[in-house]
This record gives structure tokens, C-alpha cells and sequence, in this order.
């Protein structure tokens, strides 16, 4: 049982108080934030961040879902038994600051004087979905599923406009192409992709990852949620409608 954090020798102090903390509040720690623990001890998140790589996790939601199959597999239980809806979603699907990150999105995108929304296949549904809820709220936005749109340059030389960019890979050529081109411009890019560890993620100004499964088919057929990027676009719509 949780032999990746039990088996560890060498800890700090502080160390061993997380360690205690981990293993007297099994059925709950996992739907808890690096910040929400550290408050329980008390100690710093980057304290708790650092723990959870000793322990040898790629990242705190590694160590999440790796204590949350521990503590279903001891109870006999399937996720859904153990953990809401609600905590396997905001938990299990976003980054720990995520709120965070949608409200300082927001607060660039409230200052924007236009708003352009780019996205190919899927991910160019979403980017009209977004376009459509922001111009529901007065702001000036427009999208594309073309990212070679002749209209493209004349819109990006309007001062403080955005660009919001949906990529599940955040691999895709064109998009990439399209947005290396951008980069000697001033305005912001934001994306919003699968994961935080892809090209468009590293180009952009600020990257809004989700984290869930990719499925694609042959002929690269992609069947991959987008429920996700839904929500994201929910959360920032409503951060700007508040702060109108």
C-alpha cells in the first residue's frame, strides 16, 4: 500500500510530517491541493510539490490519481465510489492553479480591444463556441477554423488583441506555423491545449493545460472529449462577464 511514498528513506523533517499527514487522511488527501495540505501542516505548496517528487511523481496530479487507485483498490471500491463528480473533474482534469490561471486570462482579456479565436477539426468548433460567448457579453471577438484566414494580419495589428488558440495535440502544423509568424508581434497568445508538454504550450504566452486521454482512430480520426475546453471557456466567459 503506497509503497512509492513508504519506501522512501531520505526525508526532511517536513518530510516526514507529509508523510504522517498522507497516511492519516488517505480517503481524503487526494482531492486536496498542494496549497490546501499546506496549509494543514503548515508548511509552503513548493514544500509539498518537492515531497511528491522525491517520491518519484512526474507532477502533483500523478501523485493525486496514484493515492486515489491505492485507496480504491484497498476499500474494493471503484473510483466512483470513492470520489465526486465535481473532485475527479477541477482534480483530476486541470492544473492546481487553474482558477488562477482563468482569472488572469480573463483580467487580459477584459483590457483586450479584440478578441480572435483559432482553432482546426474539433478544436475550431470550440474556438466558434468561444468567439459566440464572448461576443454574447459585449466584447469584440471573431473566429477561424482556416489559421491562414487573409484577415488574420490586419486584425492582429490592432493594439492589445488576444489571440486564443484551441489545440488538442497543440501539435498541429499549420497552427504552429500560424503562430510562430505572430511571435514578433506584441499581442498576447493564449492557448489552450492537452496537457502542458507540446509545441503550441511552450510558443504561447500563457498556456491553460487539461489533462485527459487521447483517442484517435485511424486516419487520424480524433475522438478525445471536449468537454474540458467547454468548461474552460465557461469559466473564462464568466471571470470577464463579472468583471465588466
Amino acid at each position: 500500500m503506497l509503497e512509492k511514498i513508504s519506501s522512501v528513506k531520505q526525508f526532511s523533517d517536513a518530510d516526514e510530517v507529509l508523510q504522517n499527514y498522507i497516511f492519516r487522511n488517505l480517503e481524503t488527501v487526494f482531492t486536496l491541493s498542494a496549497r490546501e495540505i499546506a496549509v494543514q501542516i503548515p508548511c509552503s505548496p513548493s514544500t509539498v510539490t518537492r515531497f511528491v517528487r522525491k517520491c518519484g511523481f512526474d507532477s502533483y496530479h500523478d501523485f493525486q490519481r496514484y493515492v486515489k487507485n491505492e485507496v480504491s483498490q484497498l476499500a474494493g471500491k471503484g473510483m466512483t465510489d470513492t470520489i465526486s463528480l465535481e473532485q475527479i473533474f477541477v482534480n483530476q482534469v486541470f492544473a492546481e492553479d487553474v482558477l488562477e490561471q482563468v482569472e488572469t486570462v480573463s483580467s487580459l482579456l477584459k483590457q483586450a480591444s479584440f478578441i480572435y479565436c483559432v482553432g482546426m477539426g474539433s478544436s475550431g468548433i470550440m474556438a466558434n463556441y468561444a468567439a459566440r460567448k464572448f461576443n454574447t457579453i459585449g466584447f469584440k471577438a471573431m473566429y477561424s477554423n482556416e489559421p491562414y484566414a487573409p484577415f488574420l494580419s490586419t486584425q492582429m495589428k490592432e493594439d492589445n488583441s488576444i489571440m486564443i488558440i484551441f489545440s488538442s495535440s497543440g501539435e498541429t502544423t499549420e497552427i504552429i506555423e500560424m503562430v510562430q509568424l505572430l511571435k514578433s508581434s506584441s499581442n498576447q497568445i493564449i492557448s489552450i491545449t492537452n496537457t502542458h508538454d507540446n509545441t503550441l504550450a511552450r510558443l504561447s504566452t500563457i498556456n491553460i493545460p487539461y489533462y485527459i486521454e487521447n483517442q484517435r482512430l485511424p486516419y487520424n480520426f480524433d475522438l478525445s472529449s471536449q468537454i474540458p475546453t467547454v468548461a474552460l471557456i465557461e469559466y473564462l466567459v464568466a471571470f470577464c462577464f463579472n468583471k465588466k
